[in-house]
């Protein structure tokens, strides 16, 4: 019971909390990031879409599947067969592997490093240089602080938080609602 109580305040702490002081760099700056109408439309030099001034390049798995409302940084590369959903932000020089499933809302800061066949929850954000091994599965409504590390098989689960430095071990498993330290 006690567990169903603490689940439910952080539910509606989450709910009730804006996205919008995620979405600017630990430094406080905005990140500059592309519609994905702008970015389709741009000339495809060596393997990436680069914008017509050169300021700009984005890597574009053929078989990734976007949505229309999707938002990258400089730098950023979608692997073969990723899935990212709709509003979710991906701020510059985000790389994610292939087959690997980014949810609703997501938002992955500046240099954050996702493996290959990784699975990340709706509403859940990933803090700069934070990289998350091959195979991970994170929930829906996590926090993970800046430059973490999430071993490779580990399963984080919805609503839990990691600490900025903090490391999740391979294959280890962080319960719901839990907040792992460093």
């Amino acid at each position: 019971m006690r567990r169903m109580i603490v689940m439910l305040l952080a539910l509606l702490l989450l709910a009730a909390c804006s996205k919008d002081k995620y979405q600017t760099n630990p430094d406080g700056s905005t990140p500059v990031l592309y519609p994905r109408s702008a970015i389709v439309a741009w000339p495809l030099v060596d393997g990436a879409r680069q914008d017509p001034a050169g300021k700009a390049r984005v890597y574009l798995d053929q078989t990734a599947k976007l949505p229309n409302d999707f938002q990258a940084g400089d730098g950023v590369r979608v692997g073969a067969r990723s899935v990212i959903a709709e509003d979710a932000v991906l701020f510059p020089n985000v790389a994610v592997g292939d087959d690997s499933s980014i949810g609703k809302d997501v938002i992955l800061q500046s240099d954050v490093k996702i493996g290959n066949n990784v699975s990340i929850g709706k509403d859940t954000v990933v803090g700069q240089g934070t990289t998350v091994e091959d195979g991970a599965r994170i929930g829906q409504w996590v926090k993970i602080g800046t430059r973490a590390s999430i071993g490779s098989g580990a399963e984080i689960g919805g609503a839990a938080s990691v600490a900025d430095g903090a490391t999740v071990a391979k294959n280890q498993r962080v319960a719901q609602g839990v907040h792992v330290a460093k």
